[in-house]
Order: C-alpha cells, then structure tokens, then sequence
C-alpha cells in the first residue's frame, strides 16, 4: 500500500469538529478586534498592539479553514464548504472561488518546473537568470527581497490586488463582486461603530497577519532541497513529498495555523481535513521520510534564491563577480558562499 492510500484513512469529515473550529477562532479574532479599537480610541495603542496580533493570527487561522473549505475537506458537503468558505472571505480578505482555482493549480502542478506560473512565490533557474538582461536580473533580485516579500508584497496582495484576483474571470466575476461587497460593509461597519481609528487598527492588523503568514508558504517551498522537475521527470508522489517541507514550529504553532506545518502530507492528499492532518502525520512519519525545518534553520531559507538543475538544490544569487565573467552554472561562485577551496573567514 503506498503512503498515499494510507493517507485516505484520515479523510473523514466531521461538521462538529469543523463549525467549532470556525465559531471559536471568528469569536476571538471579533474579540480582539473590538478590544484594540477600544483601547486605541482611548490613545493606548501600545495596549492595543497585542490583541492585533491576536486578531492577525486568528485571521491567518480563518485563512486556513477556508483554505481547507476550498479543498472540499472540511465540512461533510461541497455545499457547505462553499457557503462558509464565502462567509469567511471578508476576515481573511481571501476571494473565495477566485483562489480556490489557483491554488488547485499550485497542487495540480507542484514542482513542475514548466508550470511555475501556477506558484505561490516565483523562482527562476540559474541557467534563467544567467541568461536574462540586467533590468530582469534586477526585478527578480527586487521581488525575492525581504521587503517585498514579508513587508510591502503581502500588503499590497491582500489590500489591493485580491480585489481581483488572478484568474477571476475563469473562476467567476460573481463571487469577486459579492467578495468585496462584504469587505466593503465589514468595513463600513466599523467605521460606523468607532469611525477612522477602527479602520487604522483593521489594517495594522491585516498587515501583521499577512506579513506573518507569508513565512509558511515560503519557507514549506524554499528549503535547500526542495524538489523541482521537468515533465518528464515529474512523479506527483514524489513532488508532494520532497516539494514541500513539515515547519516544526511547536504546538502552540500548529494550534495557531490549523496543522498546515504538515504540508507535505497535505500535498500528497489535500483531503484530509486540518483536524486529522497532525494525527495522520505522527501515525505515518516512521513509514516515509519528512523534511522537517525548525526555527533557526526557518531563518536561513532567506538565502535561497534560485533553483539550480544541475545540482538539484537551491542556491543564492550568483556573485557578481561570477556572472560577469560569464563562468558555467557548475563553476558559479554564490553570494554568501566561499568559492571552491576556500574557507569561511
């Protein structure tokens, strides 16, 4: 039996488990909502700071049940997973059918080096970004930067671009339409209650929990050896397994981000519900090999700007000092890495 059938033994769904999960992280993530526009009418905002980041990390969790909504695994019907998905939407500023669709391409075509249009953060080859004129180099340098990537990117995809996303007019007008006619009263609404401050902490809130929860798909998808393949080469099995990694973050994160540290069983089966997707990972470790990245090594993933098919590996941006001088992609010197023969000072 392979892992993949083992898998189907944690599909189960059940409506309880999953209207509970909703009910709880929507109650606390209002709770700290309304208690930091309290305490910031007041002119406490460094009181108020705290429970924006409750409410940022309840939103990163709406943001994974709905995500879990739109794989069809979390409640027992399409049909409810569909309406919730949608009522959802405006607390995690998330179109619902709109990023369903592009992120079954994300799974559909995970690591396949020809379909990297359907990612979540873009990488190109070494051989791509040898060969691109400068003011290409440039740009790429510019989108894999900290800033855009965990600073300003998230912000402007979630406040701006998510007003239309991506492949809207394939996945339905209807619902980007309906999508943002909810953020609209969300945020009329609490304008109305307590006016412009409410709609300050709203966004610093958004810009916490995007910023933040940007790291897990980043990091699930950016190790040293993640898995990357042309077609021919391409084995969905193998791609879900070593083209994703397991963020061992503790339990505290788990409980946070609703189990979707486990990601490569996630990838292999994105049937299972959250619910059962920790249970089936420690079941099933001892049978499959699991990349696991912790913290520190989190941290250092920063590094990794490019994916390099003759070693299969991701490496740093190549020195300048390299690809002026035209060297081959097995003699690159990396930045941040010491050339062959040499030691680290």
């Amino acid at each position: 039996m392979t892992l993949r059938q083992r898998t189907r033994a944690y599909t189960a769904r059940n409506n309880t488990i999953a209207a509970w999960n909703i009910a709880i992280t929507l109650g606390i993530y209002l709770s700290g909502l309304v208690i930091a526009i309290l305490l910031a009418r007041r002119g406490h905002w460094l009181a108020a700071l705290p429970f924006m980041c409750v409410t940022a990390t309840c939103a990163v969790r709406l943001y994974m049940l709905q995500h879990d909504c739109g794989h069809g695994s979390f409640f027992t019907s399409r049909k409810l997973n569909d309406r919730m998905g949608t009522l959802l939407s405006p607390f995690t500023l998330t179109p619902y059918k709109a990023v369903r669709y592009n992120h079954n391409l994300h799974h559909a075509h995970i690591g396949n080096l020809d379909r990297r249009d359907s990612t979540e953060i873009y990488v190109m080859t070494v051989d791509e970004y040898l060969a691109a004129p400068w003011w290409k180099k440039l740009g790429y340098r510019f989108y894999r930067s900290f800033f855009l990537l965990f600073l300003v990117g998230p912000t402007l995809l979630y406040v701006i671009r998510y007003r239309f996303p991506r492949n809207a007019l394939k996945s339905g007008i209807g619902d980007v339409v309906l999508h943002d006619a909810m953020v609209v009263g969300f945020l009329a609404l609490l304008w109305t209650l307590w006016g412009p401050v409410a709609l300050a902490v709203w966004l610093g809130s958004v810009i916490i929990g995007v910023s933040c929860g940007v790291v897990i798909p980043y990091v699930q998808h950016n190790f040293e050896e993640v898995f990357w393949a042309r077609p021919k080469d391409l084995q969905f099995d193998q791609a879900a397994v070593e083209g994703s990694a397991v963020l061992d973050f503790g339990d505290f994160f788990d409980l946070c981000t609703a189990n979707i540290a486990y990601h490569d069983l996630h990838h292999l089966n994105a049937n299972i519900p959250c619910y059962n997707l920790k249970r089936c990972y420690r079941e099933l470790e001892p049978t499959f090999k699991s990349r696991r990245i912790g913290w520190r090594e989190a941290a250092g993933t920063l590094r990794w700007k490019l994916w390099d098919e003759e070693t299969g590996r991701m490496v740093p941006f190549p020195s300048s000092q390299s690809a002026l001088s035209g060297q081959s992609v097995t003699n690159q010197n990396y930045e941040g890495v010491p050339s062959p023969g040499t030691g680290r000072s």
